[in-house]
């Protein structure tokens, strides 16, 4: 069920909950204006013929109580009154409530709820010219129950219009007001899809017009962040072509050249049965040099694929001879490496990825920032009630925008590095004012 439908019914019931409340208001009033008006009016009669009994007594006129009896019996059609003449001899009238609704235009349901108790009194007049009379009033509410009724069903039939039409409108409304939604949920369906150019409109509802500028600045977000994935990942597959470029030509250039020495000394020797013994020493030796040179060259090349001493003693040792190694080949710039409480059963992805880091960061200082001095600190912290890694990375040089990083100081990478890992990378620089990397990066990751 649509919320819009789930948003009128909740109206609807509502609506319905005042028109029951608001109708037994009204029909509780018009009860209440009947029993006023008919207990009212049956009062006065009585106090009138109460008064015209006691004035006829004190003059003693016969005639005049006579006259009295006809007047009163000619009342008997005067609207909401009954008036009835009994002898003594005759059987007492009853005052119960009679059924009304035949005589009334209102429906029955409606005399039954506002019908009063039965209104009324007898008054017996006592003289020698007369026998003894009673004379019965009776207050007739069929009049007072149908003007109430006219009035009653006026309300109640505009109170009826009224909540049909704002229902309507309400509907419509509630409709119009939620339309966006199906907008929203068309964008969110085209991000799952990964078309991260979608922008929704203002709406003019805040509510939804505030997640229409989340929205958009996500879809921004998203966009930049697969843009950054790309440039990444092509450079990952420059930087893996360029190295694979490299070790073939160093193959071809060292390996393979040497190779060819080795095979061809090896050849004359072979051919020339009359080499002395200092030729065979000197063809040896030959051989032997060459032979050093190829497990230089295949060292060097597996160091760069991993330092082997980065799993044989740890992360803080390799760090230690790589930056050792660093600083003597660089005569203007010195890197400072300093830790504490550095475990050493760290991942081996963990420990790679921060010596790759660290490494990336000082030949970025080399290539771009001027400065003569590095200071690379590793410290453990806590955090949070978990032990955490604090590496930060700071120069001396001529610092950089933020806004205009180039692409290829490898910062995206370190920062995809740390990110695996669950850490948080920080770029802190101005212009002329030095670099500094601030990286938390948990050591469990």
């Amino acid at each position: 069920m649509s919320l819009r439908i789930r948003l009128n019914l909740l109206i609807t019931l509502l609506f319905i909950s005042l028109f029951i409340c608001s109708s037994y208001y009204i029909i509780a009033n018009a009860r209440s204006t009947v029993h006023r008006e008919v207990e009212s009016t049956a009062r006065l009669a009585l106090e009138l013929i109460q008064i015209a009994i006691a004035t006829t007594s004190k003059e003693g006129g016969e005639d005049q109580q006579l006259e009295l009896l006809e007047r009163l019996v000619k009342l008997d059609g005067i609207q909401e009154l009954h008036i009835e003449i009994h002898k003594s001899n005759d059987i007492s009238v009853s005052l119960e409530e009679g059924d009304n609704s035949e005589y009334s235009n209102a429906p029955a349901w409606f005399v039954k709820l506002v019908q009063p108790s039965s209104a009324g009194g007898v008054r017996w007049l006592y003289s020698p010219a007369v026998p003894e009379t009673g004379i019965e009033i009776r207050a007739d509410p069929v009049d007072e129950i149908n003007e109430n009724w006219t009035e009653v069903r006026g309300i109640l039939i505009f109170l009826l219009i009224f909540i049909i039409l704002a229902n309507v409108l309400l509907y419509i409304a509630i409709g119009r007001y939620l339309a966006p939604i199906d907008s929203i949920l068309v964008g969110l369906s085209g991000i799952e899809k990964g078309n991260y150019h979608l922008e929704l409109p203002r709406f003019r509802l805040p509510e939804l017009d505030r997640i229409s500028q989340r929205f958009n600045h996500m879809a921004k977000v998203l966009s930049k962040s697969k843009a950054e994935n790309q440039l990444l990942t092509q450079k990952s597959l420059e930087i893996q072509e360029e190295e694979r470029r490299h070790l073939a030509q160093e193959l071809h250039d060292e390996l393979g050249q040497t190779i060819t020495a080795i095979k061809a000394v090896a050849v004359a020797i072979m051919n020339d049965q009359k080499l002395d013994v200092e030729q065979v020493d000197a063809s040896v030796k030959t051989i032997v040099s060459y032979s050093d040179h190829i497990y230089n060259v295949a060292k060097n090349m597996m160091h760069r694929l991993r330092p082997s001493v980065l799993d044989d003693f740890g992360l803080i040792k390799a760090l230690q001879n790589m930056i050792d190694d660093w600083n003597s080949r660089q005569d203007d710039m010195f890197c400072h490496f300093s830790f504490s409480d550095i475990p050493s059963d760290l991942s081996d992805s963990l420990k790679i990825n921060l010596f790759r880091i660290i490494q990336e960061s000082l030949t970025n200082a080399l290539k771009h920032s001027s400065a003569t001095e590095i200071e690379v600190a590793m410290n453990k912290i806590r955090t949070d009630n978990k032990d955490q890694l604090h590496l930060l990375i700071k120069d001396n040089g001529i610092g950089l925008d933020k806004d205009n990083i180039m692409p290829g100081m490898g910062l995206l990478g370190m920062k995809e590095r740390v990110e695996m890992h669950g850490g948080q990378f920080e770029l802190i620089s101005e212009v002329k004012n030095g670099l500094t990397i601030d990286i938390i990066i948990s050591m469990t990751g």
